[in-house]
């Protein structure tokens, strides 16, 4: 039986009072710049942070850390400065779940005390100020994946993830929003409100580790732990233009969050890092796995980060490279084709071989995850809005009626999880036989979505569904010249219904109006486990991106083996 509670909209306008509240008067904008768009630029604007608070807020989080450890300047000043830049970008895009100022100011202050004292950092991350997503547990703070139900579930302990990073010395200054349930690569919801993308407002931020992006894009954060288990890291990473990390399941330590289909083990969710730069999620992975975190997580491998010595033996001086130019379900709009042909044309002008991938095996593994995540045909998300009395926002209400259909039984779960073995074995065999070392790819079919809007993760879940480790590269910004004439489609029809109304989603003329300043980038992927090899063929990608010429041509890519044929026989 539910439990009684009190109006909804009561609980929700306490919660989003409580932030507001806590943030200093000093810090809060003026009244004229609040609805300001783009957001980007209001740090600069506000007058709020002087220069050298600029100045740390945009570096590099090794550049920061470097700083620190030589004592040019003090963890209390690198946190007030993010604290102040954290409460620009909350009143202005609704990023933040939990305001967390004080805490990290009193953190940072014994850190720097234990600096003094013993004249060596407290760990790899001594000082550096990190921002987590709501529902990953931290002790004292809520985890309520933005549910009426759990408005008020606090946390008695931190996840591993939590412990192991403040153990290296981070200090945690917000908590920040995602989705009502999670599921949605949208961040709404009734408790928190939607949050906006900070290079356009009418555009959604992505999620549903949504909060994070606009956070770190707005410089409110260096580093900030994410979820993913469908592309909740890499598509608000992708429609922010910041970089995002999905690592392997059980590569790093996942224990200690709240969420619904807990146990759920057909498609797993991971932990992972967003960034603005490859070699922050680098240290983020060496941070989190510097202390034997599966001496305490049985589930995770034992398997330490990599030495750049270790990994630079695995990489060869040439790539081949798999391109996915469209995923035969939905074709990528204009902006992500074009930025898709400056990648490919920058690799092959310094060597590399790029092969035109055959995505014949994509549709059945996107379909095979979409049926994983509902098993329950949507029951538990019913039940839990019910208990809380309050209705599902826009898009979860177009994912329970359009996604969560029956239950599944005991043995038909048996059988998707077999279908999903073969699909990974027949994508193995696939990449075996066309020796690849790694894909690029879209992150997903449009650039950021106007809000509402977004119906289609399949460039991100089929990695999911495979557990293929893969990092986002942002790759510039929506250009005039985005346009079908320019970038055609592969196919003059529709390759599905919901590639039909996608198109629509990019009127001719008005496409690149429509999502105007909403950042492009591209995705890596690698194989099972190969998290440091991947990240440096991503650091290696994006300064060949960097020194590109204008986008040309699509090159024409090198012919590999077809499995379309393979599927009847072996599916």
């Amino acid at each position: 039986m539910a439990a009684e509670n009190p109006d909804w909209h009561a609980i929700a306008a306490r919660h989003q009072n409580s932030i507001r509240s806590k943030i200093p008067p000093e810090w809060r904008l003026p009244e004229g710049l609040l609805k300001s768009d783009p957001p980007m630029d209001l740090a600069r604007q506000s007058g709020i942070l002087d220069n050298w608070e600029l100045m740390i807020t945009e570096c590099k989080a090794g550049d920061i850390l470097g700083g620190l450890r030589t004592r040019q300047f003090k963890a209390v000043d690198v946190t007030r400065a993010f604290c102040k830049r954290a409460a620009i970008a909350q009143q202005t895009t609704n990023c933040v779940a939990e305001i967390l100022f004080e805490e990290a100011l009193a953190q940072a202050a014994a850190l720097d005390e234990y600096m003094a004292i013993h004249g060596r950092p407290r760990g790899l991350l001594h000082g550096l100020p990190i921002s987590v997503k709501e529902h990953i547990h931290m002790r004292g703070t809520r985890a309520t994946c933005a549910l009426i139900a759990w408005a008020d579930q606090v946390c008695t302990k931190d996840a591993l993830i939590v412990r192991v990073l403040r153990a290296q010395g981070a200090v945690f200054h917000v908590k920040t929003t995602n989705p009502q349930t999670l599921m949605a690569v949208e961040t709404d919801s009734n408790l928190f409100g939607i949050t906006f993308n900070p290079h356009n407002r009418r555009l959604t931020c992505g999620g549903s580790t949504g909060g994070e992006g606009a956070l770190i894009a707005m410089g409110g954060s260096v580093l900030g732990i994410g979820t993913d288990i469908g592309g909740s890291i890499r598509v608000p990473s992708a429609f922010c233009g910041v970089y995002g990390f999905k690592p392997s399941v059980a590569r790093l330590p996942h224990g200690g969050l709240s969420g619904l289909h807990d146990g759920m083990q057909n498609i797993v969710g991971v932990v992972g890092p967003m960034a603005r730069c490859v070699e922050d999620i680098e240290l983020f992975c060496s941070a989190a796995l510097a202390c034997r975190p599966w001496d305490h997580e049985p589930s995770m491998i034992e398997m330490p980060w990599k030495t750049e010595d270790q990994v630079q033996i695995l990489i060869p001086s040439r790539w081949r490279i798999g391109v996915v130019w469209h995923d035969g379900v939905v074709q990528p709009h204009p902006p992500v084709t074009r930025a898709l042909k400056v990648a490919v044309t920058a690799l092959q002008a310094r060597g590399h071989t790029m092969v035109d991938w055959d995505t014949g095996l994509h549709r059945h593994l996107i379909d095979a995850a979409d049926e994983a995540y509902f098993l329950d045909g949507g029951k538990e998300y019913r039940e839990i809005l019910a208990e809380g009395q309050e209705p599902p926002v826009p898009i979860l209400k177009w994912l329970l009626d359009t996604k969560a259909g029956r239950a599944s039984t005991v043995e038909e779960t048996w059988k998707l999880n077999a279908k999903i073995d073969r699909l990974r074995t027949l994508y193995a065999e696939q990449w075996n036989a066309t020796q690849i070392d790694a894909i690029i790819c879209p992150v997903s079919a449009s650039v950021a979505s106007v809000h509402n809007e977004s119906r289609y993760w399949g460039y991100t879940s089929v990695w999911n569904a495979l557990d293929f480790p893969a990092v986002v590269v942002p790759a510039g910004r929506v250009e005039e010249s985005d346009t079908w004439a320019n970038f055609p489609p592969a196919s003059a029809s529709p390759l599905t219904p919901i590639d039909d109304s996608y198109r629509r989603l990019f009127p001719d003329g008005q496409g690149a109006s429509r999502y105007r300043n909403a950042p492009v980038a591209i995705q890596i992927v690698g194989r099972r486990l190969q998290e440091e090899r991947i990240l440096k063929i991503a650091s290696a990608l994006e300064r060949c991106v960097s020194m590109s010429p204008p986008p040309v041509e699509a090159p024409a890519g090198t012919e590999q083996p077809k499995v379309t044929d393979l599927l009847s026989s072996r599916l």
